[in-house]
């Protein structure tokens, strides 16, 4: 039956979690940058990549939780959220089961087996490469369209090369690398050393209680990085997956003894108080904690705000205007206009002058339907008699209006020349 009163179990529940999350993500479009198209789908809303200062926002917003957690919570994504952990384990897991399939001893066994065993093992590590590979590349494209084209033998070059190649590199680092890149080239691994400080959570063995430890090594036999927690818990391979704790906790309480391994705030011993246990033990993680929580909110506030409706027009500067046969002066300008919401609408174009209808906007098409995230270029003219302007430029707005929700609007200023 299972249970969650060991670290290892409570590790497993959170790694399978964290890994539905991260393969389901793109396809809920709650976290994606879409190169095609240059937007940043951001849960219920779209950014695109002209509003650079709210991209900047985000990115900023997602370094700054990481860098928190971290001053917090040590490595604790390394060893319980880590895809790397998650693929290194697994690979272990399935090498062993593949020996045991084809009963290979631990030293020597008939090449057969030991080929076998390793084919078995190398076709799992491929699939597995090509599945995370294709994950990887989705958070960068749209993952129906990929699919799509996938099952069709349709997917363009460039992709296939990004997604085969994803694939090797993955591979390889299923099959050969696994801890080691924790160890050597980890970035994430590196940044722990800049933010964590006297009182960020360690995996610590009691060196005042010494005396009590039987030399049994289960703590070193278990450890998957293959380390010795009694020498130090601040060594760069521990990334704080409790797995020695679970295997002191259980020899000595075969003994009747606590156990001599525990998560701890730094040197300190256990805090019982809520907040202390969420890691909330001092002014200095009370304020940042306070301030990035003060971030997001005012983030979310504003992107609420903003406007899903982008309109621009630029003028024909290769005739500057026109008379028509009707009298009236008129320029021609080139429109873009897009839907940046989810959902489809109707938008109504209007020229405005100071609040004054002075001014005739001809187009078409008026309103124009417009489908989630749509962009459209489309050509349009704006005339007026002339009165109360004066000549050379003059300022007007073109004014975008949801014809469901009025709402929802946007406008842009446009520059209308009139005759000297």
């Amino acid at each position: 039956m299972f249970t969650l009163q060991t670290y290892n179990a409570k590790r497993r529940l959170v790694q399978i979690v964290s890994t539905v999350l991260i393969l389901v993500l793109p396809f809920l479009n709650i976290l994606r940058l879409d190169i095609p198209t240059l937007r940043l789908y951001f849960f219920s809303t779209v950014l695109w990549v002209d509003e650079f200062y709210l991209l900047f926002l985000v990115i900023m917003l997602i370094l700054w939780v990481i860098i928190i957690f971290s001053m917090m919570y040590g490595r604790v994504w390394c060893g319980w959220m880590c895809p790397q952990t998650v693929l290194s384990e697994l690979s272990h897991w399935f090498e062993a089961k593949a020996k045991r399939w084809f009963r290979v001893p631990k030293t020597g066994g008939s090449l057969m087996r030991r080929l076998s065993a390793q084919s078995t093992h190398s076709l799992g590590a491929m699939l597995v490469s090509l599945v995370i590979a294709f994950n990887l590349v989705v958070y960068f494209v749209d993952p129906y369209r990929t699919l799509a084209e996938i099952a069709a033998w349709e997917l363009g070059p460039v992709t296939t090369g990004i997604l085969l190649g994803t694939a090797a590199l993955m591979f390889v680092d299923v099959m050969f690398w696994r801890e080691k890149f924790c160890t050597k080239a980890c970035p994430y691994g590196m940044l722990q050393t800049v933010v964590t400080d006297a009182r960020t959570q360690i995996v610590r063995y009691q060196t005042e209680r010494n005396d009590e430890c039987i030399e049994c090594k289960a703590c070193v036999r278990d450890c998957m990085m293959g380390i010795d927690i009694r020498v130090s818990p601040y060594q760069t391979e521990c990334i704080h997956c409790g797995v020695c704790v679970d295997s002191c906790t259980t020899i000595l309480q075969r003994l009747k003894k606590p156990t001599l391994i525990t998560f701890s705030w730094g040197e300190q011993s256990i805090k019982e108080a809520w907040y202390e246990k969420l890691g909330l033990l001092d002014a200095k993680r009370w304020i940042v904690a306070g301030l990035t929580v003060v971030y997001a909110m005012v983030l979310v506030v504003v992107i609420e705000l903003r406007q899903p409706l982008s309109i621009s027009a630029s003028g024909d500067r290769s005739t500057l205007y026109r008379t028509g046969e009707d009298g009236r002066i008129y320029n021609d300008y080139a429109l873009r206009i897009s839907n940046r919401s989810l959902a489809d609408g109707e938008f109504t174009l209007k020229c405005v002058d100071s609040g004054n209808q002075i001014c005739t906007l001809h187009i078409p098409d008026n309103p124009i339907s417009l489908k989630s995230r749509e962009v459209r270029d489309l050509r349009l003219s704006i005339s007026t008699d002339g009165q109360d302007l004066k000549p050379g430029p003059n300022r007007f707005e073109l004014l975008a209006v949801n014809t469901d929700d009025a709402s929802i609007h946007t406008k842009a200023e446009i520059v209308f020349f009139m005759p000297q």
